[in-house]
């Protein structure tokens, strides 16, 4: 990512609750939710394992090419969400519109670049298959985290069976 780039304002609606305008007028929001439900046999870690959603609210007629201060506010949120070192959270690609492959690697490489809060962060991502549909997910821990194993082997049991 661009050193020069600048997240966009965003709002915090309610906490853990965020929205964000584009220069293109398109409407974010981002949140998370509890993913504890998914970590039953991890009950020390599960209450700080987090869902992380990225909607899109409204989508003008025009847009403007890609708008890379995009990636730049939604790693900055996670990063602010991850910096206490308590949390962890996963997010899983839309598969609505079969393009769940390319949202995984367009959000795996917001995560690739150097000098950016992402270099705290530690990305966990894995793809399985569950019925006829392939899962993209990834699970994103503080690397300062004292739990992040804890949090590794929970995410991976969840994703992979008992094969870590």
């Amino acid at each position: 990512m661009a050193t020069n780039l600048q997240p966009y304002n965003f709002e915090v609606l309610k906490p853990d609750y965020y929205t964000f305008t584009t220069d293109s007028e398109d409407i974010y929001e981002c949140y998370f939710s509890s993913f504890a439900a998914y970590f039953p046999n991890y009950p020390g870690v599960a209450p700080f394992i987090f869902g992380f959603n990225l909607d899109l609210l409204t989508k003008p007629a025009k847009r403007k090419g890609i708008d890379k201060r995009i990636a730049d506010t939604v790693i900055t949120i996670a990063g602010d969400f991850l910096e206490a070192r308590n949390n962890a959270m996963v997010y899983v690609c839309d598969n609505w519109d079969g393009k769940e492959g390319a949202r995984a690697r367009k959000f795996k490489s917001w995560f690739n670049y150097y000098d950016h809060p992402s270099s705290k962060i530690i990305q966990i991502s894995t793809s399985f298959e569950a019925g006829s549909m392939m899962i993209h997910s990834a699970m994103l821990i503080h690397k300062k985290n004292k739990r992040k194993k804890e949090f590794s082997d929970a995410y991976l049991e969840l994703t992979q069976g008992e094969e870590k």
